[in-house]
């Protein structure tokens, strides 16, 4: 489903600009022995370049027009060594090939401060795995899961607007269910409709960064 394209305007010079994540971050500490160090370097209070988000709190957004990290700090007047960090420490000055699923601090979700966000869960039951990846060929499978790592990194419970888990489907196509085995078989059954296969889905998001 669309998903990174909404999104597109995160990569712009023009968002969130000199942030402070004061609540749900990381604090970057230093080791000390001095008690009143130790009082000072666990304040709430943390400078945006030296805080790193949860990851787990960020939706991904896709990479665009072959930017590199660094440059990508720098439109989103970010630190860079704080995307290093999010982002499995790539080359900052290497190009990110487009569509790539980067993380960006300004898109942390707050809300599970007040037990709205549903965290990651990617596990597949044994049934669903047999049904719905041991039943494809080798092609297929790799085509599907390339397509959920960039959607929602697997997770089920994964929330982004009105996009929904694993395969970032709407509730018209979910119908309120939410389920995994109701996501994996509606997700097959949205590829199969429209596409065809999941190899011609992935060829699709390949070319326009949703699918």
């Amino acid at each position: 489903m669309k998903i990174f394209n909404k999104k597109n305007l995160l990569l712009s010079s023009a968002v969130v600009a000199g942030m402070l994540f004061t609540v749900g971050t990381k604090a970057v500490q230093a080791d000390t022995t001095d008690s009143s160090q130790q009082a000072t370097t666990n304040t709430l209070k943390v400078n945006a370049n030296t805080a790193v988000p949860d990851k787990n709190l960020i939706t991904p957004v896709a990479s665009r027009d072959n930017q590199t990290l660094r440059q990508v700090a720098e439109a989103n007047n970010t630190s860079l060594s704080v995307l290093e960090k999010l982002n499995d420490n790539i080359d900052p000055d290497k190009t990110i090939a487009n569509g790539t699923p980067l993380y960006l601090p300004q898109n942390e979700d707050l809300s599970g401060l007040f037990g709205i966000y549903l965290r990651s869960d990617t596990s597949v039951p044994s049934s669903l795995k047999r049904k719905y990846y041991d039943s494809l060929s080798a092609k297929e499978r790799a085509a599907k899961m390339w397509i959920i790592a960039r959607e929602s990194g697997g997770n089920y419970n994964a929330r982004n607007g009105i996009y929904i888990g694993r395969f970032q489907l709407t509730n018209t196509y979910l119908n309120g269910n939410y389920s995994k085995a109701n996501q994996e078989k509606t997700a097959l059954r949205y590829v199969k409709g429209r596409y065809g296969s999941w190899s011609a889905a992935k060829r699709f998001w390949q070319a326009h960064n949703w699918y």
